[in-house]
């Protein structure tokens, strides 16, 4: 009986052995895997990440507007890093964002955000703005996206 217990203990050390060779294997074999994706600034030195977007705000339109409307705008970027700018919105700070618009000119410093979803009252909306860089064949590189305070449209 002594002798079964010790022989599955001796197993049991051998196998924990092997996975642990297994696991080491994998883990160095993978340190060598080249960085494949045309985006990666780390893997590509000719990628660049657009700039964060600088002094954005948002200003609601007048209680006696007939189409309510909310105005972003914010310092525009170095073209020379950023192709244009997409705006997300968000129903609460910790919400879901939704892309609604991209201005494809870096060189545009505005955004007017209305239409059916831009309601007046307590509805209070939370955007992002984030720059993006368009590479030939690989596509668009986001940048961060910078917050702006909470937006409330009059009625």
């Amino acid at each position: 009986m002594g002798f079964g217990v010790a022989f599955l203990t001796k197993q049991s050390h051998q196998l924990r052995f092997a996975l642990f060779l297994l696991v080491l294997l994998i883990t160095l074999s993978s340190c060598g895997l080249k960085r494949s994706n045309p985006l990666d600034p780390i893997g590509n030195p000719n990628v660049v990440v657009p700039d964060a977007v600088q002094n954005p705000t948002a200003t609601a339109s007048s209680a006696h507007a007939p189409i309510k409307s909310v105005t972003l705008r914010w310092t525009p970027n170095d073209p020379a890093n950023t192709s244009g700018y997409y705006i997300y919105r968000g129903l609460g700070y910790f919400s879901s964002y939704t892309l609604v618009g991209t201005v494809n000119d870096a060189a545009n410093n505005s955004f007017i955000h209305s239409g059916p979803t831009v309601i007046a009252g307590n509805h209070f909306y939370f955007y992002k703005i984030s720059a993006f860089k368009f590479y030939p064949g690989a596509g668009n590189l986001e940048g961060a996206r910078a917050e702006i305070p909470p937006v409330n449209i009059p009625d």
